[in-house]
């Protein structure tokens, strides 16, 4: 019996503002925008590595529930 361990990447905890960029296939700049807006969460690690939760990233794809107003058309 043989097992086959994922790739890195499909397991990594924390992401570089570059791979979480890479993933969304957006700019390094549309995400530390997101961090600095506070609509995506990150860790700073020493004084200018900064660290992206995988779980974060994730959350913000997660669709927003929309409540539709009602009378307005």
């Amino acid at each position: 019996m043989t097992s086959t361990s994922p790739p890195a990447e499909t397991w990594r905890v924390m992401l570089t503002v570059a791979e979480a960029a890479d993933e969304l296939a957006v700019t390094e700049r549309f995400i530390r925008k997101l961090i600095s807006t506070g609509q995506l969460r990150a860790v700073k690690v020493g004084t200018r590595i900064v660290r992206i939760r995988r779980t974060d990233l994730e959350d913000l794809l997660r669709p927003a529930r929309v409540v539709p107003q009602l009378g307005r058309r």
